[in-house]
């Protein structure tokens, strides 16, 4: 569908264009053609959802591209909260498992929630959300602080981005998460291995999602990413020393 408000980017090459395709009837339109590459604007416009999908999981940065510049993309909070969610319970399996397995070799002689009468296993999970949400936050926040820049001072305002779209972009982006949903569904064990992996690849698409939508030297997509995804470990890190020291988790 063609949104007036939208400025049209081509997904080979990131230019911008007048429109995706030209409508001659209900059931015949002719894809737009860009001037810079001369090759087809947006194929994805004649595709079906599934396959752009697929395309996304590949890492195609055309896929990015479509989805990020070419459309609105207005659900992307319901993602978002999704991926936390998923992500939260996912840690939250991992630090019980631990857990358990901490309080069956020690006695523990000081006291702690384990003693009140509550649901520790609720709280901590409240716990993690809050965690993954304020680290996710964090790493949004840097990586537009550094676009910011990048814009002003290196690219002279050449790129346009807002915080919204880095916002859609990292949630995007950060799809990967769902690679931990079999383990969920089908209650297999899940080790901090398999979260390290899916952290990987979540790196990978974000940078490729950044890179698609700024049109960065990669070096420079590299150094975002990086310090973002550090800046949510140390976030992480810093408030499970915190919520252990005052909660006793």
């Amino acid at each position: 569908m063609i949104h007036k408000d939208i400025d049209y980017h081509c997904t080979n090459c990131g230019m911008k264009v007048k429109s995706l395709y030209k409508k001659y009837s209900e059931t015949v339109l002719k894809l737009t053609q860009c001037e810079c590459c001369n090759e087809v604007a947006d194929k994805y416009v004649e595709y079906d959802v599934v396959i752009i999908i697929i395309d996304l999981i590949l890492l195609k940065t055309k896929a990015y591209r479509h989805i990020l510049l070419n459309t609105k993309f207005q659900n992307f909070w319901k993602l978002s909260l999704l991926l936390i969610l998923l992500e939260s319970y996912c840690n939250w399996s991992v630090v019980t498992r631990y857990c358990h397995y901490n309080c069956n070799k020690i006695n523990k002689t000081e006291p702690s929630l384990n003693d009140f009468d509550m649901n520790i296993e609720d709280l901590r999970f409240y716990i993690v959300f809050l965690n993954i949400a304020i680290g996710y936050g964090s790493s949004i926040l840097l990586t537009d602080f550094l676009t910011t820049i990048f814009k002003m001072y290196i690219a002279n305002g050449n790129i346009t981005t807002s915080f919204m779209l880095i916002l859609k972009t990292i949630t995007l982006a950060s799809n990967g998460v769902f690679l931990q949903l079999p383990s969920v569904i089908w209650d297999i064990s899940l080790y901090n291995y398999h979260l390290h992996f899916v952290t990987l690849y979540t790196c990978l698409s974000q940078l490729l999602a950044y890179r698609a939508i700024t049109g960065s030297p990669k070096s420079w997509c590299l150094l975002v990413i990086f310090s973002s995804n550090l800046l949510k470990t140390s976030v992480n890190t810093y408030l499970n020393t915190l919520f252990k020291y005052y909660f006793f988790l």
